[in-house]
């Protein structure tokens, strides 16, 4: 069906011409279409609504202090431009309206649901700091109310309500259970808390030595966020250390709640593997060497390529440089090992891998840490032990030769080789004499027989202490020397 409808109408002419036109009118049921409905001006006793309708029509307004409306109307059919005016309305209160109009053949547009407030508390201070609406109306409302008492009794009772309900509300905000350090890092934590209401972010901290029990060192705070869930990231911390930590939250009234103290440990700083080394390899073994930049545990992660056994040896000493001798190795394999090393807490760093095959060993022990002590035992017979120490970078058949003065080779004391194979050595000497020079050196072979020498060395052994009978003919000889002189 079209949307509108022709009327046809014939005129008469005095000339005898017969004339046509049409017209054309909306159906009965096409209301009026509501647009930009909108609060133009309000008082604390009135309010105006304005709106528009696409064709002319009438005005109303429905309104009320709850969604049940009462009604103002403009009966005229005839604007499109709408505007009425609410009077007598009550100061600070809220209201709901909504506006209608229909045309002069009764079809009627309706809006939605509209709010507004009517003045009256504008002049309060920090009234708009009150976030809802409808607090808004009820503080305008109580205000007013106030202002017309006159009877101070009644002002009493009014001055104990209020403080019976702010002594509620005004509590400091909770700090809810405890708070907890998470992601912590060597240098990092970030500390989260829960409150019972929005408020700000407080920590403050201190290492485990300079937390005197109450007071601590440094202070994060994030002040612009109000919040119930909390979190602060706090940097620049020492690594391995225990902090101290209480969090405090500050609400909008400037109350604050804190938490208990807490602590939290940061952790070692990852070991840097560094000048990985692989200082020999032999028939069955091989020795590691490597460094860290903090003392680190280590260890030696090898894989058998022929038949994928993986096995490892290692240190559990925390130090910054590490040799681990790997042994029961088969010769001619090839072998892929990895240095891993370990900080106190026990977070691991890796080397990248490394390959090695096992040779037949061709190169004599390395001897090191030579070292000699002697003591003296004095009594009837004074009596020397001297211990003599060293060490070697495998596992090797050592000798010790020594000799009084500087005695050549061929007169030197052998001590016999030790009967299994070792890489610390050590050989006690009980026939040295008080108050001699004595030279030594030592000799060693390892599995495949390959020897060494070591350089000549050189000790002193103690003196033999002086008896009191020693002491007094000394002393005779030094005062009474001449009597040596007679007869002579």
């Amino acid at each position: 069906m079209s949307k509108y409808s022709y009327f046809f109408i014939l005129l008469l002419i005095a000339v005898g011409t017969v004339l046509t036109f049409s017209t054309k009118r909306i159906f009965a049921d096409d209301p009026p279409t509501i647009t930009g409905v909108q609060l133009a001006t309000s008082t604390k006793d009135s309010a105006t609504i304005v709106w528009t309708t696409n064709k002319a029509a009438d005005s109303i307004v429905n309104f009320g202090k709850q969604p049940h409306y009462g009604i103002m109307r403009d009966s005229g059919y005839d604007k499109t431009q709408h505007s009425i005016k609410l009077e007598d309305l009550d100061a600070s209160t809220v209201y709901h309206f909504r506006v209608s109009s229909a045309d002069a053949l009764g079809n009627q547009g309706v809006s939605g649901d509209y709010v507004f407030v009517t003045g009256g508390f504008q002049d309060i201070k920090d009234i708009q700091k009150v976030s809802s609406m409808s607090q808004q109306t009820i503080v305008g409302q109580a205000t007013d109310a106030i202002s017309q008492i006159t009877d101070p009794e009644a002002l009493k009772i009014i001055q104990s309500e209020i403080t019976n309900q702010a002594q509620d509300l005004l509590r400091p905000p909770e700090v809810i259970g405890l708070a907890r350090a998470i992601d912590v890092t060597a240098t990092e934590a970030k500390i989260i808390w829960a409150t019972s209401r929005d408020s700000n972010s407080i920590v403050r901290f201190s290492r485990e030595g300079q937390w005197n029990g109450t007071d601590y060192a440094q202070t994060v705070a994030v002040l612009e966020d109000s919040t119930k869930s909390h979190e602060v990231l706090i940097t620049g911390l020492s690594p391995a250390t225990i902090y101290h930590f209480q969090v405090e939250s500050e609400d909008e009234f400037g109350l604050s709640g804190a938490g208990e103290d807490t602590t939290f440990t940061t952790k070692s700083p990852i070991p840097a593997i560094e000048n990985v080394q692989i200082v020999k390899i032999e028939e069955d073994s091989a020795t590691f060497a490597w460094s860290t930049n903090i003392p680190a545990a280590g260890a030696v992660i090898y894989e058998n390529t022929v038949t994928g056994e993986i096995r490892s040896e290692g240190s559990p000493e925390f130090l910054t440089t590490q040799t681990v001798r790997l042994t029961d190795l088969t010769l001619g394999v090839t072998y892929v090992a990895i240095v891993k090393a370990e900080n106190e807490q026990g977070e691991p760093s890796e080397s990248d891998p490394i390959t090695f095959t096992t040779i037949r060993d061709e190169e004599p022990p390395i001897i090191s840490r030579v070292n000699n002590e002697s003591t003296l035992y004095p009594g009837a017979e004074t009596r020397i032990q001297t211990i003599v120490s060293w060490g070697t970078d495998e596992p090797s058949f050592c000798g010790m030769y020594y000799s009084e003065g500087l005695a050549p080779a061929e007169n030197a004391t052998k001590m016999e080789m030790n009967t299994e194979p070792s890489i610390d050595h050590v050989r006690v000497v009980t026939e040295f004499l008080p108050s001699t020079v004595y030279k030594f050196w030592i000799e060693c072979e390892d599995r495949s027989e390959n020897s060494v020498r070591s350089e000549d060395f050189v000790l002193f052994t103690p003196e033999k202490e002086k008896s009191i009978i020693d002491i007094i003919l000394e002393n005779f000889e030094g005062t009474f020397g001449w009597v040596k002189n007679i007869g002579g």
